[in-house]
């Protein structure tokens, strides 16, 4: 089982508090070492690393640089040789110092992931490859993807997760148009692992989560090819995928269910306008946010202070959308206001009372 990741002084607390608990004798002895080894205390960036890691890169794009400005005067076999060589060089210098000094090792490492990218990119204009150049970044991404599994790095994992995202947003894993390469998927699930595996990194889940939306889309967006007035079934589907995310708190990790959130909000504001769905149902929109308020208090009740925010979005937003209609536009902003600091001393009165523990 994978040790859970948490901050120092968070560390420090519960460390306080079990050895508190076991001269007591609440907890047995030796009980605290054995809760203890159920955590890894999360990494803070030093001085040092920071340089290390900042130098890696402004070499990197130095390099990067000089190879651009120079390219036409180069020979295709230089080229290619040139950065066969300029990325095993990295590498095997990261390997070699690794073990006396691991700092500067993984900064020739990260170097070598940006050496791995422009090669790509290079090499692709040299032969006159063609192709999307989004494709690039799918190649990009799996090529880093088994060295942030074998240095257990989530920065690199970042990396992997933001390049298949380009890839992802620009549709082109739908091959000629015609067919939906769902082999996407297994990707994802890999990216998802690894991220559990070496140390779960909320940044890592954020952008993982937002990568699978962004698959969503691109999926309905090919089925729908050519069909008109459907804006509302995008608003369904996301409302549906945020309902799912937050139910299922408890199951998956806090970011997602923060994320889902955030999408059945955008969603059900998406909705809440007459505009989005068909003329035979334009009506729909009224019903519907009448229900999602409804629904926005069952939560509310329930603990979620997020979704506080959330009604005072939806409030306003009818409030902007009626008073601007009818009333003049200073009294409009003056009465805006105080619906604003009306919510601002009522979110502040609940959070005293204390929420969920993900929000």
């Amino acid at each position: 089982m994978a040790k859970r990741l948490i901050k120092k002084h968070e560390f420090d607390i519960l460390n306080r508090e079990l050895q508190y608990l076991e001269e007591t004798e609440v907890l047995p002895s030796g009980k605290t070492k054995e809760i203890q080894d159920l955590y890894d205390v999360e990494k803070k960036l030093s001085f040092t690393v920071t340089l290390l890691y900042v130098g890696s890169i402004l070499i990197g794009a130095g390099i990067l640089s000089f190879v651009a400005s120079n390219w036409a005067e180069m020979g295709k076999l230089f080229k290619f040789l040139f950065i066969i060589g300029l990325f095993i060089g990295t590498n095997v210098t990261g390997f070699l110092m690794e073990k006396n000094f691991p700092k500067t090792s993984r900064s020739f490492y990260y170097l070598g992931v940006i050496v791995f990218g422009a090669g790509i990119f290079l090499v692709g204009q040299m032969f006159h490859l063609g192709g999307n150049f989004q494709f690039d970044f799918y190649w990009w991404s799996l090529g880093i993807l088994p060295l942030a599994w074998v240095l257990k790095d989530k920065w690199i994992l970042l990396a992997a997760a933001i390049f298949m995202s380009i890839y992802i947003g620009d549709g082109a894993f739908i091959s000629g148009g015609d067919m939906i390469n769902f082999w996407v998927i297994l990707w994802l699930i890999a990216i998802y692992v690894l991220n559990d595996q070496i140390g779960f990194s909320r940044i890592t889940g954020f952008v993982l989560g937002i990568l699978q939306l962004q698959f969503v889309w691109t999926v309905l967006s090919h089925l729908t090819d050519g069909m008109t007035d459907i804006e509302y079934v995008y608003g369904s589907v996301y409302f549906a995928i945020g309902l799912v995310l937050i139910f299922f708190q408890g199951k998956i990790r806090d970011v997602y269910v923060f994320l889902g959130h955030l999408v059945h909000c955008g969603a059900a504001l998406f909705l809440s306008f007459e505009g989005t769905w068909p003329e035979s149902i334009d009506w729909m929109y009224i019903p519907f946010s009448i229900v999602y308020i409804v629904f926005v208090l069952f939560l509310i009740k329930k603990g979620s202070l997020l979704n506080i925010i959330i009604l005072c979005i939806m409030i306003f937003r009818f409030y902007l959308d009626l008073s601007l209609e009818f009333m003049d536009k200073s009294v409009v902003f003056i009465l805006g206001g105080l619906i604003l600091l009306g919510f601002g001393f009522y979110f502040e009165k609940q959070r005293k009372k204390g929420g969920s523990l993900y929000e």
